[in-house]
């Protein structure tokens, strides 16, 4: 048996593994049996979910090998060292067509780096983010208020800093570390106050821009406009200008893992397939 087909059979079986689980616990949930053991089954569920994503996508391939096992399954790649940044603008209009496609395209959930002019660094989850022009690259970020009223502080700190205004765009791995991540960044704190110090990662500072490390892909960006959306809408457009993609030098445009994206307005995974596993972020 080859390896495409040892790795079908095992995704089949695991599929069918979360079928059955997601039965057993709606049935458990109508009997009004113990909540720890229907969270013990949504546990073995999720991760039983990402097991046969990370088989469908040809991770674990090495895993199928006839004879011993020797090496690890490949990472996502993180961007903890071996980073390379790439101008955009020493690029053609394909290479740079090509990057911001398999960056944003489906539309991933993104987290956004920026500072605050006191020195206070930000980091904000994103969904609404589109690529509108490959020549000069830039893309847009809709960027709402809170029910209140209150601005998003990555707005304020974008326009804060006028002219000189950056960021980074980190598009994540669809991990659930990332899922949880996203989670924690979505915390109410005070503006005085840093998210990253929410997550368990460590703040790495590069060519003066904070650099998350278990994304696959970052973003640097300069601003270029902020428009208030008509309408009475309470958003606003940021229009940034792609300055460097930094990224592992293993991965190019069409090499690309699996993106965390938002399937629906509570829950992010690896994509709409129901029997994918997903997160339920609690905003």
């Amino acid at each position: 048996m080859g390896i495409d087909e040892r790795r079908k059979l095992i995704e089949v079986f695991l599929r069918r593994c979360v079928t059955y689980a997601d039965a057993s616990i709606e049935r458990k949930k109508s009997r009004g049996e113990d909540s720890s053991d229907i969270s013990n089954w949504e546990n073995y569920r999720q991760f039983t979910s990402f097991s046969a994503s990370e088989v469908e996508s040809g991770e674990l391939d090495t895993w199928l090998e006839d004879g011993s096992y020797h090496s690890e399954p490949s990472s996502e790649d993180p961007l903890s060292d071996n980073r390379v940044w790439l101008k955009l603008e020493e690029m053609s209009h394909e290479q740079r067509r090509d990057w911001l496609a398999s960056l944003l395209m489906p539309r991933p959930i993104s987290l956004v780096a920026t500072s605050s002019i006191q020195g206070i660094h930000n980091l904000a989850p994103m969904s609404s983010i589109g690529v509108v022009s490959n020549s000069p690259p830039m893309i847009t970020i809709s960027l709402s208020k809170d029910r209140g009223g209150k601005e998003r502080d990555t707005l304020v700190n974008l326009r804060d800093h006028g002219e000189e205004s950056s960021c980074m765009v980190y598009i994540l791995p669809a991990t659930l570390e990332s899922a949880k991540n996203v989670q924690l960044t979505s915390t109410k704190i005070p503006i005085t106050e840093s998210e990253w110090d929410l997550i368990d990662e460590e703040i790495i500072i590069e060519n003066s821009m904070p650099i998350l490390s278990s994304a696959m892909y970052a973003m640097h960006c300069k601003l270029m406009e902020i428009h208030p959306l008509p309408g009475g809408s309470s958003a606003s457009l940021a229009i940034l200008k792609v300055e460097s993609i930094i990224t592992s030098n293993n991965l190019t445009p069409s090499r690309n893992p699996l993106k965390l994206m938002q399937i629906d307005f509570n829950k992010l995974g690896p994509s709409s397939n129901e029997n994918d596993w997903n997160f339920e972020v609690n905003y």
